[in-house]
């Protein structure tokens, strides 16, 4: 049975194997920045294209619009991954025991180790995202059939995505830092309310970025 669930668990949240072996190469988080940013633009985009009657009748899809949606993309990629990678890293190094080698400069540890917290972060967003993007189409069935029960399966497809997300975060943290088993919890919490506030404020930024295009 602990068999089982363990192979669950290295399904859904990935095997430890997998988080032992990022590597510090910053091609994949120009990568990651992107996607993170597109993610969260196109999200925040289809929420306010059905809840935002003004920003629904004004918008207008053309190569300006265009462009400033991927300048916004970007920005906001950058400012997401950052936002998450020096808080978590000031927060968990501290649960870290001090006994480390010093043979190699403390400025390239920091470096390395930022990278792949920022990293984990972007691999975080693409698992959940097949998940946000069934929610959101079921949410809208509901509206378009009128089914109630499709709206709680939205929600629940939604509550599901946020713990399955912050879960790969954590256990891709206590990996990188080699946390031991007496904490994760203590490190789920921290995460799972830093997101819901980073979550919050990224949604403000671009709904203000938004209504003005």
């Amino acid at each position: 049975m602990k068999l089982n669930f363990n192979k669950l668990i290295d399904f859904f949240l990935l095997k430890k194997d997998f988080y032992s072996k990022l590597n510090d190469k910053i091609m994949w988080l120009y990568v990651g920045i992107v996607f993170v940013g597109l993610r969260d633009v196109f999200f925040v985009a289809l929420n306010m294209n059905s809840n935002n009657a003004e920003f629904k009748n004004n918008f207008i899809l053309d190569f300006k619009s265009i462009g400033m949606l991927i300048l916004t993309a970007l920005v906001v990629g950058f400012l997401d991954l950052i936002a998450f990678s020096y808080p978590a890293f000031d927060t968990i190094k501290h649960f870290k025991n001090r006994n480390e080698s010093k043979s190699m400069s403390l400025v390239m540890i920091y470096s390395s180790q930022l990278t792949k917290v920022a990293k984990l972060y972007a691999i975080a967003n693409v698992i959940v995202t097949p998940i946000q993007l069934l929610s959101y189409f079921i949410g809208n069935m509901a509206g378009s059939y009128n089914f109630e029960i499709l709206i709680y399966i939205s929600l629940l497809l939604e509550i599901l995505a946020y713990f399955w997300f912050n879960g790969a975060i954590t256990r891709g943290l206590c990996v990188l830092f080699k946390l031991p088993n007496n904490i994760r919890g203590i490190v789920f919490v921290l995460v799972f309310i830093w997101n819901a506030l980073l979550g919050q404020a990224i949604v403000y930024l671009l709904n203000l970025v938004l209504v003005r295009l």
